[in-house]
């Protein structure tokens, strides 16, 4: 039989207190089986005394490598730097604290030996897994992150855990990795193309040392995150459905300050739709902005602000122009919906001619992600 070889990747940022706890445990661990294993911590440079801490703990561990990085900042992307750097078969990711059980580092492994899984994940909510005092809000807030992931991980139960391993042939095969936030598991699920998980119960518990990293910030990131996977994965439709949330946001401020110049401030009807109109595309801009910013590799456009322009003064000369023509007929009401229409079925079509409609393709599946999730009680 080959000699097993086990990588276990651990990104810190002010654990200096759980690291001298959590190496011993792991090492434990995985010293029951006749494996080969080391451990990569990268950390984001904790003020918190990690760094000799660190230098200690490699002195009494062999096994035992670190990174610090100075530049570099955040949880996924310590995630891959691990992996990088990782010399072994199979792969494993895990916090440092303690939350996750470093004695069921084994109990991960086994499905991938085994040829039963080609990624395995420490989780909560399969029978014999359960966490730790958790309050009402963690709770509604775990909940409704699996249900937003759903499209992507289908009958998974915990696909935000942060405890998972796979073999080194299917990250190596894996299509560009770009997350943002804290949820690399899920960025890896679906840019490795998985197709057999097994669900490992484990007892999630409550850190030991330190503050939780998860923020109100990350958690907008992992929205964003959730965005650029659902560009990948479903790249036309996505741009439909976020093309509508934009359209419905857009023509609502349009309305809101047509109504507002015309009935408050008594302004004449075109004056007052071309104020509405630039409202709609004062709104829409937002979203193009945000979207260009976060996922500017994963765009089609060549020159999106330029393009945008172009768009929106074609979109206000049409929404002006029809809302004229339409006045004398329906009334100012009718016009200015038929207005705000024909502004937004031009920006369709203009984002078509821009290329502003395609989203991810150049980093598209080979095949659509087909997830059949096994659980191991």
């Amino acid at each position: 039989m080959p000699e097993v070889g086990v990588s276990v990747i651990v990104p810190t940022y002010r654990e200096a207190e759980n690291l001298p706890r959590l190496i011993p445990q792991a090492a434990a661990a995985l010293g029951s089986r006749d494996w080969t294993w080391e451990m990569i911590v990268i950390d984001d440079n904790s003020p918190d005394g990690t760094r000799e801490v660190l230098a200690e703990l490699a002195k009494q561990w062999p096994q035992f490598r670190y990174l610090i990085r100075d530049k570099d900042r955040g949880l996924s992307s310590a995630v891959l730097a691990g992996l990088a750097m990782a010399q072994y078969d199979y792969l494993l990711v895990m916090d440092a604290d303690l939350s996750h059980p470093p004695e069921s580092i084994p109990a991960l492994i086994g499905p991938l030996l085994q040829g039963r899984a080609d990624f395995t994940i420490g989780s909560r909510y399969v029978a014999g897994g359960k966490t730790e005092d958790w309050g009402r809000f963690r709770w509604i807030n775990s909940a409704v992150a699996t249900i937003l992931s759903r499209p992507f991980t289908q009958s998974v139960r915990d696909p935000m855990a942060g405890f998972f391993a796979l073999p080194r042939r299917l990250y190596s095969a894996a299509d560009e990795l770009n997350p943002i936030g804290y949820k690399i598991g899920l960025e890896l699920m679906v840019k490795c193309h998985v197709t057999t998980i097994v669900e490992v119960p484990i007892v999630f518990r409550n850190r030991l040392h330190g503050e939780s990293k998860l923020t109100i910030k990350e958690q907008f990131r992992y929205l964003e995150h959730l965005s650029r996977l659902y560009d990948y994965t479903f790249p036309k439709a996505s741009a439909r459905i976020k093309f509508l949330i934009a359209a419905a946001c857009s023509a609502a401020a349009c309305m809101a300050l047509y109504f507002l110049s015309s009935a408050v401030a008594k302004i004449a009807f075109l004056p007052a739709l071309a104020m509405g109109l630039l409202a709609m595309i004062a709104v829409t801009l937002l979203f193009f902005v945000r979207y260009v910013r976060t996922q500017k590799a994963d765009i089609a456009m060549r020159h999106p602000y330029a393009e945008f322009g172009i768009i929106s003064i074609v979109e206000l000369a049409a929404g002006l122009f029809t809302g004229g023509i339409a006045l004398p007929h329906v009334g100012r009401f009718f016009a200015m919906v038929i207005a705000i229409a024909a502004g937004l079925i031009v920006r369709y079509l203009m984002r078509k001619l821009f290329r502003h409609d395609l989203r991810g393709l150049r980093h598209r599946p080979t095949e659509k992600l087909s997830t059949n999730s096994t659980f191991q009680a």
